[in-house]
Order: C-alpha cells, then sequence, then structure tokens
C-alpha cells in the first residue's frame, strides 16, 4: 500500500506546516537597528535651598559669610549608539541660585551664582577585542573611584577600560584643561598646565573581598611666567611640579548599598613623592613671587569597620580612623596632598547616600589632618536611607593647617584641635524611569561644625551647613 491513512499525513502536514511557519518566522526576526540611535535620554531637575554659617568662623568682624540661598540646577544628558562598536555620552548643566552658593558636591569648591556647563562629552569604541567590557574612551568624562578621596571630577582624557566581573582595570591619561563653565574663565593657577597619568586595577580575588591598586602622576608643562601675581587670581600658594600616587585599598564591598553582609572592612593606604613648589608674594621680585622648591614626601591611611545589625530595613554602625601626614622644613614637605581629582563624596556608610568624607560642614582636604568618625545608618537598600555622623578632627602638625573648600583657616598655632561635626544625611530616591510620578529624589544634607581650639577663643562656637535638594527626573 502507497499511502497510509493513519500515518501517511503527518509527514506531509509537517512540510505544509513548516513551509508556512518559516516565512512568518522570518518576518518575526528583529530587524538589525539603523544607527545612529539613541540609546538613553534624561533630564534632571533640582531645587535646592542652602543654609550657610560664616565660612571666616566669625574671626573677620563686618565680613561676614552667611548665606541663605535658593538654586535651580538642570542636567540633561544623552547616550547615542553610533555604531556596533561606538558609543557616545552628552551631559550638559545649566545652573543658577539667588546669591553665592558652594558646589563642591558636584564640581569643586567654587562659590557661584549661575553658569552653563559642559559635564561629558565623550566617545567609547568596544571593537578592540572580543570582551565586551573592554574599549578606549575618549573627550571630558567624570573619572570616578568609589572612596571619592582619589578621582571624582570632570576632565578631558584618553583611557584604557577592562571590566568584566572578576577584574576590573583602567589606564589613561588626562589634562583639565579647563572647568567649561562659563562662570570661570580659566582654571585656578595652581591646576593649569598640569598633565596627568593615571590606572587603577580592581581584583575580587575572594567572593565580596576586594583589592584595589591606584597610581597617579602628574606633571606640570606650563611657563613660570603664567604663575605671577593677577588682580584675579593672586599667586598659587603651591604648584604642583612633578608628584606620583600609589594607593592600595582592600575591602569587602565596603561601597555596595545592597550587601547583605553581618560586617565589612576598609583598609586604605595612600603615599604621594616628588617635587612642588611654595610661593610667596614679593612684590620687589621681577615676577611678583619668590619661589621654593620642595621635595615632597607624604602618606595617608583610612581604616573603617562597619556591623550590620538589622538585616531588613538595614541598620549598621561603623567607625573610622584616617591620617594624612603633616610637617615641612626649608626645602622638604612631609605632608600628605590629595590629587586634585577628589570630591571627598562617596558612599561609606553603607547607604545609597552620598555623603561627606570629612564633614558636610568642614569639607577639609586631607592633609596635615587626623580624623575619628562614628556613624550609624538605615536604609531599606533602595528607596530611602538615613545617616547620622559624628566626626572628631586634630591637625598632624599643629605648626601647620588645613585647606578647606568651605572655612577659612584663622589657626593660631597654639593647638592641634580642629574641632567637631555632626552631620544629618537623609535620602528618598525614587523611580529611576524617567517620566513616572516617582521618579524624583528628596534629600537633606545638614552638617554643624564646632571649631576647636586650634582656631582660638574668639571664634564662632559653630558653623552650619544645611542643602534642601528635590531633583525630578523627565
Amino acid at each position: 500500500m502507497l499511502f497510509n491513512h493513519t500515518t501517511g499525513w503527518r509527514p506531509l502536514l509537517l512540510v505544509v506546516g513548516c513551509a508556512a511557519v518559516l516565512p512568518a518566522a522570518a518576518q518575526d526576526e528583529p530587524e538589525a537597528p539603523g544607527y545612529p540611535y539613541l540609546l538613553d535620554q534624561v533630564t534632571s531637575a533640582k531645587a535646592s535651598a542652602i543654609s550657610e554659617g560664616d565660612r571666616r568662623l566669625g574671626l573677620s568682624p563686618g565680613q561676614d559669610t552667611k548665606s541663605n540661598e535658593v538654586g535651580l540646577d538642570v542636567k540633561p544628558e544623552w547616550v547615542w549608539q553610533l555604531s556596533p562598536h561606538w558609543r557616545s555620552k552628552l551631559r550638559l548643566q545649566a545652573f543658577a541660585a539667588t546669591g553665592q552658593v558652594d558646589v563642591s558636591d558636584e564640581i569643586g569648591g567654587t562659590e557661584t551664582d549661575g553658569f552653563f556647563a559642559l559635564r561629558e562629552a565623550w566617545l567609547d569604541y568596544n571593537g578592540l577585542t572580543g570582551y565586551p567590557g573592554e574599549s578606549i574612551r575618549f573627550g571630558r568624562e567624570r573619572l570616578k573611584e568609589d572612596t571619592g578621596v582619589w578621582w571624582d571630577d570632570d576632565i578631558t582624557l584618553v583611557r584604557w577600560i577592562f571590566d568584566t566581573t572578576l577584574l576590573k582595570t583602567t589606564v589613561g591619561i588626562a589634562d583639565k584643561m579647563s572647568e567649561a563653565r562659563t562662570d570661570v574663565n580659566e582654571l585656578a593657577k595652581e591646576e593649569q598646565d598640569i598633565a596627568r597619568a593615571f590606572a587603577s586595577t580592581q581584583w575580587q580575588w575572594r567572593k565580596h573581598h576586594y583589592l584595589t591598586f591606584l597610581a597617579t602622576h602628574a606633571e606640570r608643562y606650563g611657563n613660570d611666567r603664567d604663575l605671577a601675581a593677577d588682580s584675579e587670581g593672586g599667586t598659587p600658594e603651591r604648584v604642583t611640579e612633578s608628584l606620583t600616587w600609589l594607593g592600595v585599598r582592600a575591602d569587602q564591598g565596603y561601597f555596595d548599598w545592597h550587601s547583605r553582609s553581618p560586617v565589612q572592612y576598609l583598609a586604605s593606604f595612600g603615599a604621594v613623592a616628588g617635587e612642588d613648589a611654595r610661593l610667596n608674594d614679593s612684590p620687589g621680585a621681577s615676577n611678583g613671587y619668590t619661589r621654593e622648591e620642595r621635595d615632597v614626601t607624604g602618606w595617608a591611611a583610612d581604616l573603617g569597620l562597619r556591623a550590620q545589625l538589622l538585616e531588613s530595613p538595614r541598620w549598621v554602625v561603623g567607625a573610622h580612623g584616617a591620617m594624612a601626614s603633616g610637617g615641612s622644613k626649608p626645602g622638604e614637605s612631609d605632608a600628605f596632598r590629595q590629587t586634585q581629582m577628589e570630591s571627598n563624596r562617596s558612599r561609606f556608610t553603607g547607604t545609597r547616600s552620598q555623603v561627606a568624607r570629612f564633614g558636610e560642614a568642614f569639607q577639609p582636604e586631607w592633609s596635615n589632618l587626623k580624623v575619628a568618625t562614628v556613624y550609624t545608618a538605615l536604609t531599606d537598600r533602595n528607596w530611602w536611607a538615613a545617616n547620622l555622623l559624628y566626626h572628631k578632627y586634630w591637625l598632624a602638625d599643629e605648626s601647620g593647617t588645613v585647606r578647606s573648600d568651605l572655612v577659612e583657616p584663622g589657626f593660631t598655632g597654639t593647638s592641634d584641635d580642629l574641632g567637631e561635626s555632626v552631620d544629618m544625611v537623609l535620602g528618598y530616591y525614587g523611580s529611576r524611569t524617567s517620566g513616572s510620578w516617582t521618579s524624583f529624589d528628596a534629600r537633606i544634607r545638614a552638617g554643624v561644625f564646632f571649631p576647636g581650639q586650634a582656631y582660638g577663643d574668639d571664634a564662632d562656637s559653630s558653623r552650619h551647613r544645611v542643602v534642601f535638594d528635590l531633583t525630578k527626573r523627565f
């Protein structure tokens, strides 16, 4: 029998079915996207209320700098896929305030009442090899590492990036050519004409345990004539000549706010060596200043330990001890100094909140400084966080000083007691999906600094800084 009615239809139906399905399947295949196309677009608008006490701590009668201002900050950004291997990002900023306010949490220690700025504009090429996490990037980018005490700045760079589960590495060169802001005509003199090379490697040697190595080299290539005093910039106090920083850090997911580890640690150590120059105003000199070349050797360390008391909501307590060397002699400085790319702001309390490492109302540079910190924090890991911190400060070298974006020195030279501060940082973090009614953040950063005996008996008893931000994403 040539044809079986019971089973013979099955192969025929299978062939006919396949013939009918194949065109439909071909039609369902996604078409290759046309290039370029927009990967992501978001605009954030932040309204802020900012209240600040006197930066001179009452030591300059008639020159108080108290302020209560309101600001509006708008940041649009776009990310494009230009081709299968090319990607780009553009981020802009427009800021306006009712008076002079500090924007140190964003850009770095300058007072302003408004500007337009180019924050980021870079190209990224990932066709070097078959690794999806490898690329080369060039342009203006926010270069950042977890602690914020090494790098957290917008800077023009070229860098190679290698990003895998167990190993993350970057190597590059950078130059802060400008602040790219309409209110800043040129960089501060101590930051001009400095070429930088940088590298970092983070190795996850065990689950949630990381070992990180960092290196930065800064070399000044400018002409000494550019350092002469003028009506705007004056004479810079210190100038980088050739400095190299090396750092090592070990931590147990210390900056991961999703962590559920009952105990977490952080141990970091850094050193700087090289040459800088100390400049002093000298009206009789041909260039307006005298120059003292100095050999620099300084070190800094930060040790932190955190314990989780409750898992849900996450409640933690932690303590840090940080020190940065100070001291100098003729032709020599033992003081540690930072890379001039730092923000000193990070998520070191175990929550999503970005917190000033050395105090919201003080914000000193990590140099010639000893700090003891204790904190507690409560968070649900995603939507809200509450942080309470206490800091106690000392000078590492009583005869030296400490630089700060928010407080002018005014030291008496008779005590190493810088004072203490208390911070409270509260945050609500809404949906990341723009357009949703919950896509907004609300944040309060409040700090009070109590000056110590290093400022003398005439200093104000306290100085506050309170910032309330409400951010909406569109």
